[in-house]
């Protein structure tokens, strides 16, 4: 896990989705796409739930906010 992939997955979370993550990172979506799903293999839980072109947290994403952002900071 490194410092990118929290702000990546924090990226999600704040724009409701991997596509508006990109944009707001100016990165490719499936560059977001891959770094959330390798921080969920890391971490052995998955963060999000997939709806379409949108997410929501899981309970375990849920549990996970906090943290990152603290680190981020």
């Amino acid at each position: 896990m490194d410092a990118r992939q929290l702000e990546i997955a924090v990226a999600a979370i704040d724009h409701g989705g991997f596509t508006r993550a990109a944009q707001a990172l100016g990165v490719a979506q499936p560059s977001v796409s891959q770094a959330v799903r390798r921080l969920e293999d890391e971490l052995g839980v998955a963060l999000f739930r997939r709806i379409g072109r949108t997410v929501a947290l899981t309970e375990a994403g849920s549990a996970f906010e906090g943290p990152a952002r603290a680190v981020l900071r």
